[in-house]
């Protein structure tokens, strides 16, 4: 019973773990995208206030050339002071929509190491099954072989047999309570551990 409990927490916690990553990464692609549509209205109202700009520096060239009406050079400051107003709103919103995305990821990174707490950083490669030793959960440093067929701990094992005859794993009766070495497993997590530092 204590070994299902513990397997369907692991499966749950893997579970879990995989869902944040998944999710994690769903909502960085997102950010970006938000961020690179953000700047690319924000850029397209630049170069519309630039081509605005140089046209109307054209246009008030040539009629300060022509001479101009009565009523027209008046007016036309009017027309140009209301629709610079309106551009400018136009990219004070796209400049204030960027900056919004770009606290909103700031605040999502913010966010991730407190959540790194509850699950690892996705890029963080877990340790081969065969390398954690059931009792302890953790990756083994002695490994040794019982008679089940199964790698633990040394120090796990023991304890577990000065009080138990059965295996931790399948919970049968042991055929005896001798334990070997295990020097390929031992070299095969030190070789792990060598290719994924502070594992």
């Amino acid at each position: 019973a204590e070994k299902a409990a513990a397997e369907k927490a692991a499966a749950e916690k893997a579970a879990a773990e995989a869902a944040w990553a998944a999710g994690a990464a769903e909502r960085a692609a997102q950010r970006a995208a938000e961020e690179k549509e953000a700047a690319r209205h924000a850029e397209e109202l630049l170069a519309e206030v630039e081509a605005e700009k140089r046209a109307k520096g054209k246009k008030g060239k040539k009629k300060k050339k022509g001479g101009g009406g009565g009523a027209g050079p008046s007016q036309e400051p009017e027309d140009e002071a209301a629709l610079a107003t309106g551009e400018e709103a136009e990219l004070a919103a796209a400049l204030e929509e960027s900056a919004r995305l770009e606290e909103g990821r700031r605040a999502a990174e913010a966010q991730g190491p407190s959540s790194a707490a509850e699950a690892p950083a996705p890029r963080e490669e877990e340790p081969p099954d065969d390398y954690v030793c059931s009792i302890t959960h953790e990756v083994m440093s002695d490994p040794v072989m019982a008679a089940d067929g199964y790698a633990y701990e040394r120090s796990a094992i023991e304890r577990w047999l000065a009080t138990k005859s059965t295996s931790p794993m399948t919970g049968e009766a042991l055929e005896h309570t001798f334990l070997s070495p295990s020097h390929m497993v031992r070299r095969q997590i030190r070789e792990w551990q060598q290719a994924h530092p502070g594992q």
